[in-house]
């Protein structure tokens, strides 16, 4: 009996704290804060016969670099996201509304996604039990 209350234990001691907000996840924040921004005027400066493909460049320099991120720490990852859907808000005041609103709720949209795949399902996953008799 002993053996199992040792492995409850342990599987506690392994699962993670519900948050640990660290310099580097701020410090992602900055670098998703000025990729969106670089990005915005992309696409504010794209050519006509370009613009469905600059707008489709949030989606891709949100989900690779996040996910990228996110497999070495989720919340550096969170903190890319965050930094990044955070741009948006001053770009929809100061220069374009649906720009700005476009990649804030694009980035906010993808957050969500990934949110539940590296939290819920890998939580989940790491509180199974494996056990081999």
């Amino acid at each position: 009996m002993t053996s199992k209350d040792e492995q409850h234990i342990r599987m506690k001691e392994r699962t993670e704290t519900e948050l640990k907000l660290n310099i580097w996840t701020f410090l992602f924040a900055g670098i998703g804060f000025l990729a969106s921004w670089f990005n915005m005027i992309f696409i504010l400066d794209a050519p006509r016969t370009i613009e469905v493909l600059a707008f489709l460049s949030i989606i891709l320099t949100t989900m690779i670099p996040g996910v990228i991120i996110a497999l070495i720490n989720r919340y550096w990852g969170y903190g890319y996201l965050i930094g990044f859907a955070s741009a948006g808000i001053p770009f929809l005041i100061l220069f374009d509304l649906f720009i700005g609103g476009y990649t804030f709720a694009t980035t906010v949209f993808i957050f969500i996604i990934l949110w539940l795949i590296f939290w819920k399902t890998w939580r989940s996953l790491s509180s199974i039990k494996t056990g081999g008799k």
